[in-house]
């Protein structure tokens, strides 16, 4: 695990060096300690046996689906294989459980679920350095006042990751989060690389990429987002959606080649590398924004399922937009964006980018 982890760090620097921004190291995971708990042979009954709090090190590969107690730890390496039937390889609704270094693979969760599937009223689960991959839905499901660092999550069939049922307070750090959607959900409902309906998430230091759909997707009412420091490209349709949400930092990141295989088309101003629909205090400052189906862009409809589902106080700041495409916000209602407090200030227009301000 250790050899295969310094290769993905190497192509990583490979990758940062050629695009000429600095390596990301703020969310790399250090390998796991020596385990020196329970050695874990049985699966769940293990669990059973023993007390919350308890220390698990697994090895090899099993067909497990894995209820933790409070406190449990489970170290790898080793991999969990659902064999395309079993549906989670974690469940339940213990509190603080620790997941490290395991590969989860071909779990046959339902529809918007993961293999990592906490319940909702549980709280603060910690995934360190997992390779979440092939797995029918969703990889993760995180609960409240958790974190995913360090890791990949990828190749599943709906999304790398999603949260909802009224979680919030979750951090992504040093993920990368590629090739999902490998059922072809469609790109209206939910699919892509990270989805999300809670408050208080952050994804920092991560890259975003290759996912069919939307690279990072927030929906519904979510509040409090800060998408910081990533590197987003090459997702079907936009890098960045920030969706009736509100109160969100979009600043710092990588963005390009997206949307360019949008579902809406290059029409119009979707398909942005970032692009907030109907979302109010968004704040977006110094990205580099390159090569996308548009360039940074806000979209006014009529949305009564957003509180309040208005374009307003959306202030573009000190990014570098280049390339083909416009950014720029526009209505299809007829509202009149002039008095909405829309801002775009001190951002280089490069390459081709065309600016059309509120009347796009």
């Amino acid at each position: 695990m250790l050899g295969r982890s310094r290769i993905r760090l190497a192509r990583f620097a490979a990758v940062a060096t050629a695009v000429g921004t600095p390596l990301l190291l703020a969310g790399c995971t250090p390998p796991p300690p020596h385990c020196s708990g329970v050695a874990m042979t049985h699966g769940q009954s293990d669990v059973d046996n023993h007390g919350s709090g308890t220390t698990f090190c697994l090895s090899g590969t099993h067909n497990w689906s894995l209820v933790p107690k409070n406190g449990d730890r489970f170290l790898g390496p080793a991999t969990l294989n659902g064999g395309n039937a079993t549906k989670f390889a974690f469940s339940g609704s213990a509190q603080n459980v620790t997941i490290w270094d395991l590969s989860i693979q071909h779990y046959a969760s339902g529809d918007q679920l993961g293999a990592i599937n906490p319940d909702s009223n549980t709280s603060g689960w910690t995934m360190l350095g997992l390779d979440v991959g092939y797995n029918s839905n969703s990889g993760i499901d995180p609960p409240s006042n958790s974190v995913i660092r360090g890791g990949r999550l990828h190749d599943n069939g709906q999304e790398g990751a999603s949260a909802g049922g009224g979680s919030h307070n979750i951090t992504v750090d040093g993920v990368e989060i590629d090739h999902n959607n490998t059922r072809h959900i469609d790109c209206g409902y939910e699919a892509g690389g990270f989805k999300w309906v809670a408050n208080n998430v952050t994804v920092k230091n991560s890259s975003i990429h290759d996912n069919l759909c939307k690279g990072l997707w927030s929906d519904i009412n979510s509040s409090n987002g800060v998408i910081q420091n990533n590197r987003i490209y090459d997702n079907s349709d936009e890098g960045v959606f920030v969706e009736i949400s509100n109160h969100f930092v979009v600043s710092g990141n990588m963005i390009y080649g997206n949307g360019l295989r949008n579902y809406n088309g290059c029409g119009w101003v979707w398909g942005g590398g970032i692009t907030a629909a109907a979302s109010s205090y968004v704040d977006v400052y110094g990205n580099n924004v390159s090569g996308n189906c548009n360039g940074i862009t806000g979209v006014q409809q009529d949305r009564p399922d957003g509180n309040p589902g208005l374009l307003e106080f959306f202030n573009v700041h000190d990014n570098t937009i280049s390339g083909h495409g416009v950014s720029g916000a526009a209505a299809d209602n007829g509202a009149n964006l002039s008095t909405r407090h829309i801002d775009y200030t001190r951002d280089k227009f490069l390459n081709g980018q065309t600016f059309c301000g509120t009347n796009c």
